[in-house]
């Protein structure tokens, strides 16, 4: 996942700060810490100890928020995002991240839909 002009891919090094990949993300700051120390993303440090993030760490975090809303829990989601390389233009590991997330979520939906079953009847006070 390439962005030509910017600056974390002109020199192929991490250049984003933790606030701008929160703004871009639509997170906090302190959210962007979280998803590191998950492995949902990774940083490299500057000089000045400070972190800095390639790009897709905006995408990683956006399907991570995604998969969250279904019940995929950021381990799951770190586990398949660890698949694609930083920067990895190749569009077919982002796609096949997409869809185990999705395969994920649908079991995840199904499961919640046969417990709401479960309590609509209440079956399962008896016996």
């Amino acid at each position: 996942m390439t962005v030509t002009g910017h600056p974390a891919t002109e020199a192929g090094h991490s250049a984003l700060t933790v606030g701008q990949v929160a703004r871009a993300a639509g997170v906090t700051a302190n959210a962007v810490r979280f998803y590191e120390r998950y492995g949902v993303i990774t940083a490299d440090r500057n000089s000045g100890n400070a972190r800095r993030f390639t790009v897709d760490a905006i995408c990683r975090i956006k399907l991570a928020l995604a998969a969250q809303r279904v019940g995929i829990t950021l381990k799951e989601s770190a586990g398949i995002l660890a698949g694609i390389p930083p920067l990895s233009p190749d569009l077919g590991l982002w796609v096949a991240a997409g869809e185990e997330l999705v395969r994920i979520g649908r079991a995840h939906v199904d499961q919640l839909q046969t417990t709401v079953n479960e309590l609509a009847t209440l079956d399962f006070l008896q016996g």
